[in-house]
């Protein structure tokens, strides 16, 4: 066998040592799409991402200011993200994102639980702690959920507040959010069993989605009142944008004080109506609350020691009861004249 050239022998060490340095130069280069670099270094993200139903929602905002109080407090950051308006699509793509980034847990209000699930189902594969707060998503979807009220205590407080308003009896017209949002559904099937037990002389005539907007929620009220103006008793609205109910009825030339607008109200839509005395009462709770608290829960779910049953210490709103995987954060509140003001979401 002939003896190789000088040159040959030359390359061959040039290759070696090139084949030696490939593995270091792709691990110092590896910083990916999946955060791992992060890995490389042996280091845990500390991000934790908030994807609301829609980001220019001053709700979603007050909810961001929560979790970034929390956060601060337990060494966190919030990557607040998600679509601009009331999107489940932009809410898939916003979590295939963050995926991509590997952040130490996701959490969203969900604005339809079945087709944010397989994103969110994908997260959890990667290893991502992912919870849902306000509008729950499909169970196994999410480790946990943070309702920031109980539902039978929102549904009862939302009739409650109608029924002292027209005698408990009447034709109502109900403005949810979107038809697909658990949140709404869940309240609304709680209200269907209520009313018949303590007001059996309510009844809800019809379901509209409002889509969280004014602008539509006028839009959907006002044509229905056209056509059922005699025989409508109150709006209710459980989803954003009940100004624009109070905007419907003047629109089609009703009194407000005869067809009460009530149900579920953000302050800042609200606070002129409510001022006026156009609108009564309305209710609804903390979103930073609700918030803050999702963020201590995935702090202990982190840590190995968030219970599906049981307690969870959350900062200054102290000890809240976990049932079935859920933490319940407190009661709706409700906002008359009085109170309003106090509150600037």
């Amino acid at each position: 066998m002939d003896r190789p050239s000088r040159s040959c022998v030359t390359w061959r060490k040039a290759a070696v040592g090139i084949a030696l340095l490939i593995p270091v130069t792709l691990a110092a280069c590896s910083t990916g799409t999946g955060g791992s670099s992060a890995s490389a270094a042996g280091k845990k993200s500390n991000v934790i991402v908030l994807i609301p139903k829609q980001t220019s929602d001053p709700f979603f905002t007050n909810a961001d200011q929560g979790a970034q109080q929390a956060a601060a407090q337990l060494g966190y950051k919030i990557d607040y993200v998600g679509p601009t308006t009331a999107d489940a699509s932009g809410q898939v793509t916003t979590i295939e994102n963050a995926i991509r980034q590997h952040p130490a847990a996701i959490t969203i209000s969900g604005d339809d639980p079945n087709a944010v699930a397989p994103a969110l189902k994908q997260a959890m594969k990667a290893g991502i702690v992912v919870s849902s707060y306000n509008a729950d998503v499909a169970p196994g979807a999410r480790q946990f959920f943070i309702s920031q009220a109980s539902n039978t205590a929102i549904a009862e407080a939302i009739v409650n507040t109608m029924a002292a308003q027209t005698g408990g009896k009447g034709n109502f017209l109900l403005v949810s959010s979107t038809s697909t949002a658990a949140n709404q559904n869940t309240w609304i099937a709680y209200m269907r069993k209520y009313i018949p037990t303590k007001y059996p002389k309510m009844h809800i005539a019809e379901v509209i989605p409002g889509n969280d907007d004014p602008a539509t929620v006028l839009s959907v009220t006002s044509s229905y009142l056209s056509a059922h103006k005699s025989t409508t008793t109150g709006v209710w609205v459980i989803g954003g944008g009940m100004s624009g109910a109070i905007k419907a009825e003047q629109q089609q030339g009703i009194n407000p004080h005869s067809i009460p607008v009530a149900g579920l109200c953000i302050p800042s839509d609200v606070k002129v109506d409510v001022n006026s005395g156009l609108i009564k009462n309305c209710l609804l709770w903390s979103p930073a609350d609700t918030a803050y608290a999702d963020v201590y829960a995935i702090n202990a779910a982190l840590k190995g020691k968030l219970p599906a049953n049981g307690t969870l210490t959350a900062g200054r709103l102290g000890t809240l009861t976990v049932t079935d995987n859920t933490v319940n954060v407190g009661n709706p509140l409700i906002f008359t004249k009085a109170n309003i003001n106090n509150y600037n979401f």
